[in-house]
């Protein structure tokens, strides 16, 4: 077991080809690189069947919260690693305990007739692993634990030797990769990592190569002249010839075929215009493959961008125990777990965003419906407030008119009784009544009309007990 360090945006020393004009020009340029220096770093452990054991991802987190969008590449179904975080994202005591009890001995527990057996580590001697937690259990779990001698590790341990060498020789090619395809439009970061490192890491832990680190460092089969060989100085090794007539500055399959073909119709043609016409498809081939490779690298620079701009949240917050280690590994089935819960949660806000919008939708009908409801009531009101005044002054109207009637019938009343009244204090006259007196005055003008006379007095008559009486 060993563990590897990845500055995420930093290239090894790569081989580049030129032509001869553009050497002999001094114009040579190195290959471009992202330059992030953000470390990760992977604990990875081989058997010497030639199998591995699923590597362990230390994301640089201060927080101390894996996010969700740093895993966005990964495939539980598919992909077999445990990840895990530190402020530095460095390996530490907790890493290496955890690391011990969750993954080492679950992996390899079956090997040793499920612990009955022993086991043998072999590891170097960092404090992550040399320390006596770490020592005592694997005291009580029969695991023999190797720890290689210091300054040791180039030629004993195998990940050194066979594999961690081609694992940052792919890495660096897949990085190199993504970054002549989205031509330095868009920045790496913690997102694009497992993307990169998954498939450099499957290239390099293949069993030819892990085999390969077991029989190099003289530990199986146990052979230790095959170090004591490398440690001898080596003789001077004898330049491979090159031939320059095999050589080409253009190595598509495309290009080829095209090439056969021109001279297949052309034939070995020496002109100068056959040349030219050569040279010509040799250039447009070219470049129609240079742009289509623009183009893909283009798009997947734009793809890794919108993913970059995509806000992360922590994944394993309400998967993360309160254990007295603070260093935890999330295993496939958990970071599943975790997304199926984050899933869950983003589904249930979404149907709480919906159900918001429904009640808003609901309350701004129900709005709606009581102004229309008070806008009715208003006019309802004002419909009855009209009635109101119209059956008023309709009652005003009947009043006054009953009012004034019943002042005509009392003032008519009142003329009947001070008639009647009159009447009875009005005295007979003595002047007889002339009817149709005839008046001739001087002026010889003739009126008409009824005269009425005097009545004669009344005499007065004693009361009939009073008639023996005289006066």
């Amino acid at each position: 077991m060993d563990e590897k360090g990845f500055l995420i945006g930093v290239l090894q020393k790569l081989k580049r080809v030129f032509n001869r004009e553009y050497f002999a020009s001094g114009k040579l340029l190195g290959a471009g690189q992202d330059g992030n220096r953000e470390w990760v770093t992977i604990l990875a452990c081989i058997c010497m069947d030639g199998t591995y054991l699923p590597p362990s991802v230390i994301y640089q987190a201060l927080s101390g919260n894996i996010q969700d969008t740093w895993l966005q590449d990964f495939k539980p179904d598919e992909h077999t690693v445990h990840f895990s975080s530190s402020p530095s994202g460095w390996t530490s005591q907790e890493h290496g305990f955890e690391w011990l009890t969750g993954i080492f001995d679950r992996y390899t527990k079956q090997k040793a007739r499920n612990g009955r057996d022993y086991r043998l580590l072999i590891v170097d001697g960092h404090s992550s692993h040399l320390n006596m937690k770490f020592l005592d259990w694997c005291d009580r779990h029969k695991i023999l634990v190797c720890i290689l001698p210091p300054h040791s590790t180039h030629r004993l341990q195998p990940l050194d030797v066979s594999l961690f060498a081609p694992l940052s020789t792919y890495y660096s090619q897949e990085v190199a990769g993504w970054v002549a395809d989205t031509q330095g439009l868009t920045t790496m970061s913690k997102r694009s990592f497992f993307g990169l490192f998954w498939p450099a890491f499957t290239k390099a832990f293949v069993e030819e190569n892990v085999m390969s680190g077991w029989a190099k460092t003289g530990l199986w089969p146990h052979d230790p002249s095959r170090v004591f060989s490398q440690i001898q100085i080596p003789q001077e090794r004898s330049r491979r010839g090159t031939d320059s007539t095999s050589s080409t500055a253009l190595s598509s399959s495309d290009w080829r075929k095209i090439r056969q073909l021109y001279r297949s119709i052309i034939g070995e043609s020496l002109s100068v215009e056959a040349r030219r016409l050569a040279n010509t498809i040799d250039r447009l081939t070219t470049e129609n493959a240079l742009l289509k490779a623009e183009n893909e690298g283009l798009r997947r620079g734009l793809t890794d961008e919108k993913k970059r701009r995509k806000r992360g949240k922590p994944l394993f917050y309400e998967l993360a125990s309160d254990e007295e280690t603070k260093a935890i590994f999330f295993s496939p089935s958990k970071v599943q777990r975790a997304r199926e819960l984050y899933e869950a949660k983003e589904e249930e806000a979404k149907q709480a965003k919906l159900q918001k919008q429904e009640r808003k939708i609901q309350k701004e009908i129900e709005r709606e419906d009581k102004a229309r409801l008070v806008k009715q009531r208003k006019i309802e009101r004002e419909k009855a407030r009209i009635l109101r005044e119209e059956e008023k002054a309709a009652k005003a109207l009947a009043r006054a008119e009953a009012l004034q009637q019943r002042q005509v019938t009392q003032q008519l009343k009142n003329e009947q009784e001070q008639a009647k009244k009159n009447k009875r204090n009005t005295k007979p006259s003595t002047v007889p009544k002339v009817s149709n007196v005839v008046i001739i005055p001087d002026d010889e003008e003739v009126v008409q009309g009824n005269i009425q006379m005097a009545r004669p007095r009344r005499q007065p008559r004693l009361p009939q007990h009073l008639d023996s009486y005289e006066l």
